[in-house]
């Protein structure tokens, strides 16, 4: 079984037989790692909860980050949906670290003072 996620990793990648199956949440990895070696076990296959961060997630899925742009230049509904997923985070979340950066981006949105 792969690593329990660190601090900084935010998301599961689940791998069945070499082949991407899922992404989940980083927070939910004792739910995912038990699914995990139940499905190996039962169906005889190889099952991997790999733990990664941001940038890693970005680079597994080939996605090259844009430049970073002034927060006052954002599309509308690009802050809009940033704003929701961050109260998603404080509403949903547990972990301490996730919430920290939801609130802090929050702050730089101008919803939180």
């Amino acid at each position: 079984m792969c690593p329990e996620p660190g601090p900084r990793d935010l998301f599961l990648v689940i791998i069945i037989n070499g082949r991407r199956a899922a992404i989940q949440h980083a927070d939910e990895y004792e739910r995912w790692r038990v699914a995990a070696e139940r499905l190996a076990a039962s169906e005889k296959c190889d099952v991997k909860v790999l733990p990664m961060s941001g940038s890693e997630m970005m680079n597994f899925l080939g996605i090259e980050p844009a430049p970073p742009q002034p927060i006052a230049n954002l599309d509308p509904a690009f802050r809009e949906q940033a704003v929701k997923n961050c109260m998603d985070v404080l509403r949903e979340c547990n972990g301490s670290y996730d919430r920290e950066v939801a609130l802090d981006l929050l702050g730089h949105l101008g919803v939180m003072q």
